[in-house]
């Protein structure tokens, strides 16, 4: 079981989530990779952040900060968070990560209205672009709770691609939609393991992948990983880490090639008319605070 730092890692030494400081901090507490929140730019620049304006990282509280997706890049790069950090753009922790062989999860956060995939749409030109250019390079799940943009996001990963669930929806049906997609991994919260222990071992059987979080207690992320699931996303990387389990062989999130069934068989996107789920069938709700 592969363990991803949460937003970087938010504890040990204090570092801003979503910051290099954070993501540096969980790779050196020993995470296989970091989760990381994409939004784009008033100038269509991929940055990190959690929350459409960036008043609770500056510490003024929520809404009070600069929207993000109304700001130009360079007037979040010259804020300062807390601790001396400035604004990240996905680019340096894609970098980073790919010096030290890490992977990241990044989660799209879906805008509003007409402009809800445009950030997905923009993230899966970009990796596209990063592929061509550096070829094996980076290891990137992208991801996203909304079906709208995980749906864009089939295909451009290095790694794989993931739709997350809410705790209210039915895993072995979004298992379905995401396969037809082209998705090969579902993110779990933990409440759906905790109350399905074979639910991992049906996941697999159908050739997806299977990550669960935010899970911060050593005992649980041990139970997790003696029920086979494959990436653990937490904001306590040092404590997890130490009772991980065994760590799979790399490839993907499970140790398969991205898209591989159990049986070997490659899954690719299958597209055409009625492939998707609209936000009613899918249960979309707003984005979960993960």
């Amino acid at each position: 079981m592969r363990v991803i730092g949460h937003r970087g890692t938010p504890t040990g030494p204090r570092h801003t989530e979503n910051t290099l400081p954070a993501v540096v901090a969980a790779l050196e507490a020993g995470a296989d990779g970091v989760e990381v929140d994409v939004r784009t730019t008033a100038d269509g620049v991929l940055v990190l952040a959690h929350d459409p304006d960036l008043g609770r990282v500056l510490g003024t509280g929520v809404g009070t900060g600069p929207v993000v997706a109304e700001t130009p890049s360079a007037a979040l790069r010259a804020l300062r968070l807390p601790g001396g950090a400035h604004v990240s753009t996905l680019d340096e922790v894609l970098d980073l990560a790919a010096d030290s062989r890490a992977l990241v999860v990044a989660e799209v956060k879906a805008g509003l209205g007409a402009r809800r995939a445009r950030t997905a749409v923009l993230l899966a030109d970009h990796l596209h672009g990063r592929r061509r250019r550096r070829p094996g390079a980076d290891r990137v799940v992208p991801s996203s709770f909304d079906t709208v943009s995980a749906r864009a996001l089939a295909g451009c990963g290095t790694v794989g691609g993931a739709v997350i669930l809410e705790p209210w929806q039915e895993p072995r049906r979004m298992a379905g939609w995401a396969r037809r997609c082209g998705l090969t991994e579902l993110h779990l919260s933990v409440e759906h393991v905790r109350r399905d222990p074979g639910l991992v071992a049906d996941l697999h059987a159908t050739g997806m992948a299977v990550a669960a979080g935010i899970v911060d207690d050593p005992e649980e992320s041990a139970r997790l990983a003696r029920l086979g699931v494959d990436l653990l996303c937490t904001d306590a990387v040092a404590r997890v880490g130490r009772r991980r389990g065994a760590v799979v062989p790399a490839g993907t999130a499970s140790g398969r090639p991205a898209g591989a069934a159990r049986g070997g068989r490659r899954r690719g996107p299958r597209r055409g008319r009625g492939e998707g789920l609209s936000a009613a069938q899918a249960g979309t709700r707003p984005s979960s605070s993960r």
